[in-house]
């Protein structure tokens, strides 16, 4: 009775669940009719949390109403409102300090295209100043024609920095020792875990990165701020200081609240302008939306995976498995009224062969007449590179981190911990190498020879098929790989991929490979399609109440066993197992 009782709860909660669930659909799906906009119309867009590579299938993460679009949508938007007359200008908060780099550039091109037609921009900032570098926002900020910061905001752009917390003495005081291997000497992704410092060849590279985004950041500011980049340099290295010498130094333009910066606003749009969220607009009957020849859009953000990820059904999307990247890419070859594929890759790696199985799938579909146009993010570095590495184009932001041509694999030994705290470890194992990658007991010499021909395979397949994709040979390759990270300009000069540009770019290249006239509209149509999006949303929810195929069915706490998967361990009836561990990339 008690196992019915609690079924029976666990459904009717899946049930209202759902309709929640439905309503939200049924909003996010503009079904409720709209009034057209009016004339002078400003957009309102709220930069405080920059939109991320993708809006995630979480139920928690604020979007199952609708409410935050990706960065994708959100560019699109606003180079659509860059040729709608309606839109006369643009108001922006400022203020998310943590943006990736490479969104930042997208969204800077796309303002710098919406100020082209002639269109104002205007920006506040509460702070520049109190706590943090406020890098990203500032980069940001400096894309718009009149940027406005709080009298007590200050400024504080600092400039860039990275931190990696080295601990392999501290995990050899507890009795743990990281076992494992790389290749080459450039993949600083394990140095945390096996060294006490920055190896000369990740701290020359790491710099290398540093000092490339980092001149990016001073060439572009300087330019749009109308300053010397010298004098750029001097002032970032004297902060912090009060917003009024910020003012003085033209560094921002205006000193004033935020109502000021809207009355300015008013000044210049005209009394009758209305202030429009980004979310209105995309929700106006009348805005112009793009009909004619497709483009299909396949996204990859975040680790690359195989199989079916383990996560709690409220989680948000954090993981690219390859099955769904795959089928997507296939889709899109199939589908006769599709022209070319752009390649959406924000990804800093993940299995090797889950990436090489997207690569393949991109090989695929070029072979079935499509092109395939890769447009990298923040990052798309080690198995997110390879997943582009067969694309007709590769397209990168200046600051993109890409490359990281490489592996290493690594695990914990608790053998010393284990020892301390009285805990003995038996094993009984047929097969040489059975228990290779124990947490319990050390590799044999045998084992660890075994373990570094792995990774001599994974290396010598890795650079092969980048050498095939992208005509490097010899010392080029070489410079090239080892497990090197390199920042979007850099890498267009080591050959690793072709243009630098953001979506857009990507977007007019497929339209010329397809031979789509540029007098044509073009759809860009995501696959999986949304709806998909919706199934996975409803398939959490099901399984948060405990409802199988075959009906309601009362489990071991989720939450626990959700727990334990994040740490690669399985939990069964009787036993807890560590699954092998094979090399990752980072």
């Amino acid at each position: 009775m008690r196992r019915f009782i609690v079924g029976l709860l666990a459904t009717v909660g899946a049930l209202t669940l759902l309709g929640i669930g439905g309503c939200a659909a049924f909003l996010a799906s503009g079904s409720f009719a709209t009034k057209p906009l009016p004339q002078n119309v400003v957009l309102s867009l709220d930069l405080r949390d920059v939109p991320s590579e993708t809006t995630s299938g979480g139920l928690l993460g604020g979007d199952l109403l609708g409410g935050k679009r990706d960065i994708v949508d959100t560019v699109q938007l606003l180079w659509q409102a860059a040729d709608d007359p309606r839109v006369v200008g643009m108001f922006v908060d400022i203020g998310d300090e943590s943006a990736g780099l490479g969104r930042v550039q997208e969204l800077r091109q796309a303002i710098a295209h919406f100020r082209g037609k002639g269109k104002f921009a205007v920006g506040f900032a509460e702070s520049l100043g109190s706590g943090g570098t406020h890098f990203s926002d500032y980069y940001l900020a400096s894309a718009l024609e009149q940027i406005w910061l709080q009298p007590s905001g200050g400024f504080a752009v600092a400039g860039l920095a990275i931190e990696t917390p080295f601990i392999k003495d501290g995990l050899e005081r507890l009795g743990v020792r990281v076992e494992g291997g790389r290749r080459w000497e450039y993949k600083s992704a394990p140095d945390t875990f096996t060294d006490t410092a920055y190896p000369p060849p990740a701290r020359e590279n790491l710099q290398q990165l540093l000092d490339s985004l980092y001149g990016q950041f001073v060439s572009d500011v300087a330019r749009e701020r109308h300053l010397e980049p010298a004098t750029l340099r001097r002032l970032i290295d004297s902060v912090p200081f009060d917003s009024e010498k910020a003012r003085q130094e033209r560094l921002v333009d205006r000193i004033g609240y935020r109502a000021d910066a809207i009355d300015e606003v008013t000044t210049r749009a005209g009394k009758n302008r209305t202030l429009t969220t980004l979310a209105d607009y995309a929700n106006d009957p009348s805005r112009p939306k793009p009909h004619g020849d497709t483009l299909a859009l396949v996204r990859i953000s975040g680790a690359i995976m195989s199989g079916s990820p383990t996560r709690g059904p409220l989680d948000d999307d954090n993981l690219a498995k390859s099955d769904d990247v795959v089928d997507a890419l296939e889709q899109a070859a199939s589908a006769k009224d599709v022209k070319a594929i752009v390649l959406r890759i924000d990804s800093p790696g993940g299995t090797y062969p889950a990436a090489d199985a997207i690569a393949d799938a991109v090989g695929r579909a070029r072979s079935a007449g499509k092109p395939v146009i890769v447009s990298m993010g923040d990052v798309a570095a080690s198995g997110g590179y390879m997943a582009a590495m067969r694309g007709d184009v590769i397209i990168a932001q200046p600051t993109t981190i890409t490359a990281s041509i490489g592996v290493f694999g690594i695990w914990p030994v608790a053998t010393g911990l284990l020892a301390s705290l009285g805990v003995n470890v038996e094993r009984l194992s047929v097969g040489t190498n059975a228990g290779m990658y124990s947490v319990f007991q050390p590799p044999t010499a045998a084992q660890r020879a075994a373990i570094s021909r792995q990774l001599d395979e994974i290396y010598a397949d890795f650079t092969r098929q980048v050498s095939e994709a992208r005509k490097l040979e010899g010392s080029r390759l070489d410079a090239a790989a080892r497990g090197r990270v390199f920042s979007g300009i850099d890498a267009k000069k080591m050959g690793l991929v072709d243009e630098l540009g953001g979506l857009q770019l990507a977007l007019n290249i497929a339209r010329a490979k397809a031979g789509i006239d540029e007098s044509r509209q073009v759809e860009l149509r995501t696959y999986p399609p949304e709806s998909d999006r919706w199934q996975k949303i409803v398939d959490r929810l099901l399984r948060l109440a405990g409802i199988d195929a075959d009906g309601p069915t009362v489990r071991a706490p989720r939450e626990v066993r959700d727990t334990l998967a994040r740490f690669g361990i399985v939990a069964r009836p009787g036993n807890v197992r560590l699954p092998p561990l094979p090399p990752l990339w980072r």
